[in-house]
C-alpha cells in the first residue's frame, strides 16, 4: 500500500510540476523547482534510512523550513496569490512536525497523513495558480515580479 501511495504522489508531483514548468510563468517554475527538489531530497533520505520518517527529524525539519522560506519569498516578491497558500501549508507542516515531536502519544500515521495532505495541497495551489495564468499573458505578467509590475503600472512621466 505504501508503494502505491508513493507512486501516486510521485505521479501527481511530476504532472503538476511539469504543467507548471511548461505553462506557467517564472513564479510557477520556481514553485515547481521548490516542490521537486524538496520531494526528491526527502525521498532519498527516507530511502537511505527510515529514521527520517520520524516527526521533527532535524534534516527533515530543515527541508520543511527551506520550503516554507522559499514559498514565503515567492509570495512577497511576486504578484501571484498561490504562493501565499503554499507558504501557509508549509508552515502548518512545520507546526505539525513540532507538535508531533512534543506530543509523542500522537500516532505516526496521523503525522504522516498530515505531511501527505500538506504536499497535495501545496501542489494543488501550484496547479491552480498555473491554470489561472492566461495563455496569452504579457511578459511582465508571465515574469510575475512585483517590481516590474509596479514599474509598468505606476510610471511617473
Amino acid at each position: 500500500m505504501h508503494i502505491a501511495l508513493a507512486l501516486l504522489f510521485n505521479g501527481v508531483l511530476l504532472a503538476v510540476c511539469g504543467f507548471a514548468a511548461l505553462r506557467g510563468g517564472r513564479p510557477e517554475r520556481i514553485g515547481a523547482a521548490i516542490n521537486l527538489v524538496a520531494s526528491t531530497i526527502s525521498t532519498l533520505m527516507r530511502l537511505a534510512d527510515g529514521v527520517f520518517f520520524a516527526p521533527a527529524d532535524g534534516l527533515t525539519l530543515l527541508i520543511d523550513i527551506a520550503v516554507a522560506t522559499g514559498f514565503f519569498w515567492l509570495a512577497v516578491t511576486t504578484t501571484r496569490f498561490w504562493p501565499i497558500w503554499a507558504a501557509g501549508f508549509a508552515l502548518s507542516d512545520i507546526l505539525m512536525s513540532l507538535g508531533t515531536a512534543l506530543l509523542p502519544q500522537v500516532q505516526l500515521f496521523a503525522y504522516q497523513l498530515w505531511i501527505g495532505t500538506y504536499a497535495y495541497l501545496a501542489l494543488g495551489a501550484l496547479a491552480l495558480g498555473t491554470f489561472r495564468l492566461p495563455r496569452d499573458a504579457d511578459p511582465v505578467i508571465r515574469n510575475g515580479s512585483r517590481r516590474l509590475w509596479s514599474e509598468k503600472h505606476f510610471q511617473v512621466n
